[in-house]
């Protein structure tokens, strides 16, 4: 009786592969009607978590108002790379972007949106799930 190696039934991704998906992801934005091109980088899970949260208030009761009005530009801070993948912007940078047009900024905030994960109801659900949705 001779007996065969048997292959997996699914071809399972292994921890060390998870673990191993660190590299950021790229993807050019054009905006063809202004002639504008822009870059922007994927985030790390930490760098996610870390803009949700910064949503809340200080004491993680209900959503920041101004923070919930600045989403949009602080997401872009965090995204928009240059040609080196070195960050476009610094945080300072966030009330700067609330003079852009705004059919240039709807357009990067949207392709930002979509290359890091976040489906269009994030935000909702976010003050949805938060313990008082009291803007502060």
């Amino acid at each position: 009786m001779t007996t065969t190696k048997t292959k997996k039934a699914t071809n399972l991704t292994t921890r060390n592969e998870l673990l191993g998906l660190t590299k950021r992801r790229f993807k050019t934005i054009d905006i063809p009607e202004l002639d504008l091109t822009f870059r922007i980088q994927s985030l790390t899970e930490r760098e996610k978590s870390e803009y949700e949260t910064a949503l809340l208030t200080k004491t993680g009761r209900g959503v920041s108002r101004e923070r919930l009005t600045d989403a949009a530009r602080r997401l872009m801070v965090l995204c928009l790379v240059d040609d080196d993948n070195n960050r476009l912007l610094e945080a300072g940078d966030v009330s700067a972007l609330s003079q852009l047009d705004a059919i240039v900024a709807a357009k990067i905030y949207n392709e930002c949106q979509t290359h890091c994960g976040f489906g269009e109801e994030d935000i909702e659900q976010i003050v949805k799930n938060s313990e008082s949705v009291n803007v502060a």
